[in-house]
């Protein structure tokens, strides 16, 4: 085949009213597999990230626990 035949394979018919409502779409190209990977790739970043977060909010409220024993019948005066 030559390079134009496959140019013409790849395109997709759009009717006109189509095109005229919502203008040419842009053509996708075949490098989904990259994203695909690279989104992986973030999802493995984030939760990574999360855990270094949840990792120090558990530390501070270790820290804080034996200061909200001190305050805890000041906060038990107010509750009555």
């Amino acid at each position: 085949m030559s390079e134009e035949q496959k140019k013409v394979d790849n395109e997709v018919e759009v009717d006109p009213f189509t095109r005229m409502m919502f203008g040419v779409q842009p053509r996708r190209q075949p490098a989904e597999d990259k994203t695909e990977s690279a989104s992986e790739k973030k999802v493995g970043d984030e939760y990574y990230a999360l855990m270094e977060q949840v990792d120090s909010i558990m530390e501070s409220v270790n820290k804080l626990k034996p200061m909200i024993k001190e305050f805890s019948p000041i906060l038990d005066y107010f509750k009555k």
